[in-house]
């Protein structure tokens, strides 16, 4: 959803960003709504829409919606996950310093660690195991921890790191088990959709992609879907830069 940049979206607070996350479920529908019906659909006050269309560079609601009209009328527009988030967000973190330093620090962390953790939040489970693939191609010991089986590090006197993926980054199970990893000593390494989680709070180093959640129906009922383009690009860039460490 190209309306609003990478750049916008991390400055917002979780209500804008609450904001985002309704706007881009709903662009065939936003057009015809009013600012009311916006705030009690997405949960939040006028106030914080009228913050969140500043933030988006626009004057005020009516000029949102003559962007969101305007992305609409694009002839490219697919209305299924729209891959320019994740595209901005990689394009962006290139020129990033702030990525950068990041990257460089979590790459050090997993560089050194004898053991690495992987583990998160159910929606993560593919990436999980994709990240400890990676980690493994490389000589890293790469161990897969999913729905709260091995959260305990494994014993030993190796320096111990954690990859949390997770997309809210919250919820008791998630932050036990980061309390979990603190305790044994082990760096925390987290990607969040937002860096307004606890996860991301409680980390040594976060990576926050900010991506669209996308709504399906299925047969279970309707869920809510995020791009996982983000934390392939990240998973990948880690294990590059480790693997860069490990040649020095």
């Amino acid at each position: 959803m190209p309306v609003f940049s990478y750049e916008q979206l991390r400055k917002m607070n979780p209500g804008e960003f609450r904001v985002y996350n309704f706007i881009a479920s709903h662009l065939d529908t936003v057009p015809e709504m009013n600012i009311r019906q916006i705030a009690e659909r997405a949960g939040v006050s006028t106030t914080t829409i009228l913050r969140f269309c500043e933030k988006a560079g626009c004057s005020g609601y009516t000029e949102l919606k003559f962007r969101i009209r305007q992305e609409l009328d694009r002839p490219d527009r697919r209305g299924s996950f729209d891959f320019d988030p994740a595209i901005q967000y990689m394009k962006t973190s290139v020129k990033d310093d702030v990525f950068a330093e990041n990257m460089a620090q979590a790459a050090k962390i997993c560089a050194d660690a004898g053991q690495i953790i992987l583990s998160g939040s159910s929606e993560s489970k593919s990436m999980i195991r994709y990240g400890a693939y990676l980690l493994s191609s490389i000589g890293k010991a790469a161990f897969i921890a999913e729905d709260g089986w091995g959260t305990v590090c494994p014993e030993g006197d190796r320096k111990r790191a954690a990859l949390i993926l997770s997309l809210r980054g919250s919820g008791e199970e998630i932050i036990s088990w980061i309390n979990g990893y603190k305790k044994a000593g082990a760096a925390l390494i987290s990607v969040t959709n937002t860096e307004h989680c606890p996860a991301a709070q409680m980390s040594d180093v976060n990576f926050s992609y900010y991506m669209p959640e996308i709504s399906r129906i299925f047969r279970q009922g309707r869920t809510e879907l995020v791009s996982q383009i983000p934390v392939v690009y990240l998973l990948e860039t880690l294990t590059d830069e480790i693997q860069k460490i490990q040649k020095q």
